[in-house]
């Protein structure tokens, strides 16, 4: 280290400080491959300002609104910034937002990603990273972690699965603050 002192640098100094712009450089490249790498799938079609709805018999079950949504191969459309208006019985249940999204067109399945995905409804409002919509039996799934807000009531949970309207949610190990308040109790007499 005596190179640096006097403004000469050693053969050993010059090794170190290559062998750090190499290392720094690896890095760097490493992470690009990740992204390239999920992202490999062919677009057959991109479309900014993107809407799709799903309807059954007529009647809405979701409409989804986008930033941008690339069409791959595979048949899965992958959205940008997705809002969704999910519907039961004609009406609008509640609104799903998130960072990302894909729609499984075969099926009329999505899920939404985000940071977090912000479910709300009149029942109550859900955040969490990863949510899943299943047609087929008209259901939110979320897997991994779960808030849910009543007002000032507040539930935790992994698990999730819940109806449209949020009457019926059932989540794997739960903790909770609940208040009456925010609460409809039945205080039918025996």
């Amino acid at each position: 280290m005596e190179g640096w002192k006097d403004g000469r640098f050693s053969n050993i100094d010059i090794v170190v400080l290559l062998l750090c712009i190499f290392l720094f450089a690896a890095g760097c490249g490493r992470g690009d491959e990740q992204v390239t790498t999920a992202e490999s799938e062919k677009v057959t079609q991109e479309i900014r300002t993107f809407t799709m709805q799903n309807t059954k018999a007529g009647e809405p079950k979701w409409t989804l609104v986008a930033d941008v949504a690339r069409y791959l191969e595979s048949g899965q459309i992958r959205v940008g910034k997705p809002e969704v208006m999910v519907f039961q019985e004609g009406q609008e249940a509640m609104t799903i937002t998130g960072d990302s999204g894909e729609i499984e067109q075969n099926r009329e399945d999505f899920r939404i990603i985000g940071n977090p995905v912000k479910v709300v409804s009149k029942k109550g409002i859900i955040y969490t990273n990863e949510l899943y919509w299943k047609d087929e039996s008209e259901k939110l799934y979320a897997p991994g972690e779960v808030k849910i807000t009543r007002g000032d009531s507040v539930m935790f949970g992994k698990e999730m699965e819940a109806d449209p309207k949020l009457e019926i949610v059932t989540l794997k190990k739960v903790h909770f603050t609940i208040y009456p308040k925010d609460e409809k109790i039945d205080e039918t007499k025996n």
